[in-house]
Formats: structure tokens, sequence, C-alpha cells
């Protein structure tokens, strides 16, 4: 973590300095291994690595760390990176010669290529039109591929079933736009955690702490991220986070003890087990309980949103219910959206068969997906 540091001396401001460089260069490498990491595992079909000893540089360059990590994990073949065959940049011997600008890329093979390019378009008699009627011998292939094409956009490709296990989060995402959603399941992308999600874990880890109730949450399965030191960043970050404590040590939750913090619940619901991690729950006067969800971003900009929104209070509730083995009807459930000081409750949340046979009219539509069995 960099922060902002004053020298007295000269020599204090030098030993600053490298410090500084030092942490710059952790976080560059720490930033391109992150990058090393989704360029080697989103190949499709093949992945073709490449690397240079030369470039603009007065010294050669050495091999990428993670070639030669590849190359000692046996992945690739120890003779994959060629010994560097001299000290002097084969660049410079090239440029010593003269260089023409703009370079002609056909050079003398221009007429060739220009014979060739009119012989294919003669053999296809391509013009204005449908490509795919204008294509000769390949107008069965072409038809296919803009057929599966249009059938992409429409969003009605074959799509997979959804996985067993989804958070309680994702239901929203999954009855809104099942296509969408299980395409990006198909191809996941590694994110880093966004600035407000950082906060949002902190308020949280806080929130739990001052409960004095020991939460529940697992951390065998925890990224490198969700382990790492959750303290804020720089001074902005501690300035947000302060102002939600302060809020929160106003709101009438500050003097409860709640029954639980931090606890997760496996549901089963619809053929399906959804991860339901409920932030607390606290004890209401008239022996009912209630499950809050706290908030660190902004309240719904509408009731459609909230609508969306409502489905996660709804799962918690079913999930509560089913391990407690109490009536849904005993829990009540709200959003705390702490940022704005705003208490919301739906003026309806769905029930268990209501949430399932959402699920199931979802996923018996035309998009092709099933649930899980």
């Amino acid at each position: 973590m960099l922060a902002w540091r004053t020298a007295e001396t000269q020599k204090e401001f030098l030993a600053n300095l490298d410090e500084f460089k030092a942490a710059l260069r952790e976080r560059h490498l720490g930033e391109e291994r992150r990058l090393a990491y989704v360029a080697v595992t989103r190949a499709r079909t093949r992945l073709l690595l490449s690397g240079a000893y030369w470039g603009g540089q007065s010294k050669p360059r050495q091999p990428s760390t993670y070639l030669a990590e590849l190359r000692e994990s046996g992945l690739i073949p120890a003779d994959a990176l060629p010994e560097l065959a001299s000290d002097e940049n084969p660049i410079d011997r090239e440029l010593a010669d003269p260089v023409l600008w703009p370079k002609q890329p056909l050079r003398g093979r221009e007429a060739h290529v220009r014979a060739a390019a009119e012989a294919v378009r003669h053999r296809l008699d391509l013009g204005p039109g449908d490509p795919a009627r204008d294509a000769g011998p390949w107008r069965d292939d072409l038809e296919l591929l803009l057929r599966e094409l249009d059938h992409r956009r429409r969003g009605a490709a074959e799509l997979e079933r959804p996985p067993v296990r989804i958070p309680a989060s994702r239901y929203k995402d999954f009855v809104t736009d099942p296509a969408g959603t299980l395409r990006a399941l198909q191809r996941p992308m590694p994110e880093r955690p966004y600035k407000a999600t950082r906060i949002g874990t902190l308020f949280h880890g806080w929130v739990e702490q001052r409960s004095g109730v020991l939460g529940q949450s697992e951390v065998i399965d925890a990224t490198e991220f969700e382990l790492d030191d959750l303290t804020p960043e720089n001074e902005a970050d501690a300035s947000k986070l302060a102002e939600l404590k302060a809020t929160f040590e106003r709101s009438r939750w500050a003097g409860q003890r709640p029954l639980e913090v931090e606890v997760e619940i496996h549901a089963p619901l619809a053929g399906q087990v959804f991860v339901c991690k409920l932030d607390a729950v606290y004890p209401l006067p008239d022996g009912r309980v209630e499950i809050v969800d706290w908030k660190t971003g902004k309240a719904p900009a509408d009731p459609d949103d909230l609508e969306r929104k409502q489905f996660q209070l709804a799962l918690y509730r079913h999930a509560y219910a089913t391990w407690k083995g109490i009536p849904p009807e005993s829990i009540d459930a709200v959003f705390y959206f702490v940022a704005d000081d705003r208490v919301i409750r739906p003026e309806r949340i769905y029930s268990s068969s209501e949430l399932a046979s959402r699920w199931a009219s979802t996923f018996s539509s035309s998009t092709g997906a099933k649930p899980a069995e």
C-alpha cells in the first residue's frame, strides 16, 4: 500500500523514494501476472506464446518470467526458448541499410497478387446483395454461418443448464436475463474487486466485530484478494468508511445484539441450491425475527430496481425459515442502505413457491436452457 510521507532530510527523501519505487515495481508485477493469467486461461483452443530478446533497447532482454516458469514446469518444451545468438542488436544492422517509406507490401509480387484477387472475384461472382446467394461453391457454408450468427444475436443459441449452486444475489440475473447470464458463466473473466466492493467488505467486517457475535463465513475457498489485509487503501476510503460507521451508530440496530451475523445457508429450491449469506438477523419485540441486509451502495432508483433486489431478501427468508424450521411468515426482511441512511422494506416479498415457480417458468421457456436435475 502506497501512502504520503514527508522527509526531513535528503537521505530520508532518497530512502523513501527507493521504497516508493520498490512498491511500484511490486504492484506492476502483480498486475502483469494477473494479465498473464487472463491471457493463458482464456484461450479457447490454442495458445500462442512469443517473446523477443531485442526491441529498441541497447541491451538484450531476458526471457519473460512467465515463459521461464512454463518451461520449468514442463508445460512447454525445454528448447522452446532459443539461446541468444549475439549481444549485437540485429535491428541495428537492418537499420544501417537505406529504408524506403512507405514500404511496398507486395514488392515484386504485386502483379501476381492482383491477378489472383481478380480470379477469386470472378470465381465467386461477388457483388451487391446477399453474400450467401453469390458465394458460389461456398454458398451452403456461408448460409450456415450467417444463420448461426443470427441465432446468437437473437439470444436463441442452445445454452447449458445453470449450475447447481447459485449465489442468491444472482437469482435476479438468471430470471431477468437467463441467456446472457449463462453465456457469461461459460467464459468467466476474473475481476479485481471494485473500490466500492472493498469498502463494503470493510464495513461488513466492522459490523460483525462490533456485534460481538461470531460469524460463520468460511475462508477455505477464499481467493487471494479476499484474504488481503482489509484496511482502507487511502484517506478517501478511510473517510468514507468512517461516515458509514457513524451512520450505523445512529441506526436502530446500533444498540441491539443480533441472533446471527454473516451466516451462510445453502437452501434447496426448484432443483437448485442457492447460497444465501445473511448479514444479520435480529429479534423483534413481537417474537418474530428480522433479516437485515447491509448495503453500502445507492438505494434502488425505481420500483423495478427494488423488485429485482427483493428476490435476494425472499431467498434469505426462505433459507432462514428452512434452516430454523420456522414459518416464513414469522420472518421480516429489510434492506438498510447505510450511505443514504434509508431502511427499505419491499411492499411484498415473494414466497418460496413463487420463487420456485418463477425459476421454473424462466428455464422452461424458449431459451433452451433447463434447470439442474
